[in-house]
């Protein structure tokens, strides 16, 4: 029997500011507290297991950002958030059962789903700092007058609760379709400082439940640039060279390293583990050459991840010039959800997927990402919103001068150093 309609909305919005998720503030959960708090030492045990939990965290998000990463389109700019999208993911995957949850949990990298949980848990319960934040908070929309599950409170909105910090809310999807639309937009609006101000435009008539998750993130950097130093200068883009505004310091150090041709830079941000990534081809000996698209994509999965790790290790060095331009960016994936398909999440978009834990006829249909990044003088603001809709059915050397010079093609990620999970991921190929 084919299956009756149904929509979900998974939306994360990275958010510059305090505003909008108040329950996410910088206020440490209950849980953390009691830990940090304790008369004994964590035993080994609890050691093993804290690290098992950020290790699983931090490989399944990364390695989806590179398979991700691998999927779309050479030559354009490219800016998402992986940590976002698996946040949705894995909330829809609280609900999943059977084959659809094997192959959510494969793409994921979660191997036990109790430890991901739980490091998801605890990374929403991170105390950040007022100058540079990571916050994340989720609701659930149902259509209200429906019949759920059996047990949908306890297989599905009690660990949704639990893990993910979720709000619950109904909505007339079927009925007043404009009012249901109006408050998704409304809180995606408030929830991302205004930065992605409509989530969506529509709902397909057999809509019966929507997942919000949004993720904010504001950092300072920790050596600002002064805004006197910013002036035009020449991109090399791949779609020819574009006079933009550019940022400029001088003699400040950074970690930064030279290896397979490629320079890499990390630049703090403030008050915190977060840090903003940098790689650019190394033209000292050829001034033309270099393509980092081609450098990137030639390493595998483990050569990413280790090419970003060289960073964490890297001796802080005296950068006589630094450039990186100032922009605002704001790009969608295409075909999103043909990638997750041939990324391993095929039987969530048949009629035979298993979420019987919230329904029994629900599959996924389709899956947008939307995502936006401001770079300037004091810091970074960015916000993203995915929407997945489904349907029911040493030694000192002579000092040589170091100049980075962002002013062609490059690969970016934000990266907490703490955990060495990918915030965001993104690839400058040109500028407006």
């Amino acid at each position: 029997m084919k299956k009756r309609g149904l929509a979900w909305l998974l939306a994360f919005c990275m958010l510059a500011g305090i505003s909008g998720c108040g329950k996410q503030e910088t206020k440490q959960s209950e849980t953390q507290k009691e830990m940090e708090n304790a008369d004994e030492e964590p035993s080994t045990e609890q050691e093993a297991l804290a690290q098992e939990e950020k290790d699983m965290l931090r490989n399944g998000v990364n390695q989806f950002a590179y398979q991700l990463y691998g999927h779309l389109e050479s030559g354009e700019n490219v800016f998402f958030s992986p940590y976002s999208l698996c946040s949705a993911l894995s909330l829809l995957n609280l609900g999943a059962g059977s084959e659809t949850k094997k192959e959510l949990e494969t793409m994921l990298g979660i191997s036990d789903a109790d430890v991901w949980s739980r490091a998801m848990q605890k990374y929403l319960a991170t105390n950040w700092s007022d100058e540079t934040f990571v916050l994340t908070g989720n609701s659930i929309w149902l259509q209200q007058g429906r019949e759920w599950a059996e047990n949908m409170e306890s297989d599905f909105l009690k660990p949704a609760k639990e893990f993910f910090e979720s709000e619950l809310y109904e909505a007339d999807f079927l009925g007043n379709p404009k009012d249901a639309i109006a408050r998704i937009n409304g809180w995606a609006d408030e929830n991302t400082n205004g930065m992605i101000p409509q989530v969506i435009s529509e709902l397909p008539p057999e809509t019966i439940m929507i997942l919000m998750n949004a993720v904010y993130f504001e950092g300072k950097w920790e050596t600002p640039f002064e805004e006197e130093s910013t002036h035009e200068e020449t991109f090399h883009g791949n779609s020819g060279d574009k006079r933009v505004d550019m940022m400029h310091q001088y003699g400040e150090y950074y970690a930064y390293i030279e290896t397979g041709g490629m320079k890499g830079i990390a630049i703090p941000y403030k008050d915190s583990p977060l840090v903003m990534k940098i790689f650019i081809p190394d033209t000292s000996e050829n001034p033309d050459g270099g393509d980092i698209e081609a450098l990137f994509a030639a390493l595998d999965d483990a050569e990413k991840e280790a090419l970003f790790d060289s960073l964490d290790d890297a001796d802080k060095k005296e950068i006589d010039r630094l450039v990186i331009p100032k922009f605002t960016m704001e790009r969608e994936i295409e075909g999103l959800t043909e990638i997750l398909c041939a990324m391993g999440m095929k039987e969530a978009f048949e009629e035979t997927a298993d979420f019987d834990k919230i329904a029994a006829d629900l599959y996924v249909t389709q899956v947008l990402h939307k995502a936006k990044i401001e770079v300037d003088e004091q810091g970074t603001k960015a916000a993203a919103v995915t929407v997945v809709e489904a349907a029911g059915c040493a030694m000192a050397e002579e000092k040589i001068p170091i100049v980075f010079e962002a002013d062609r093609p490059f690969v970016y990620v934000i990266q907490d150093t703490r955990t060495g999970m990918i915030l965001f991921m993104g690839r400058v190929n040109s500028l407006e």
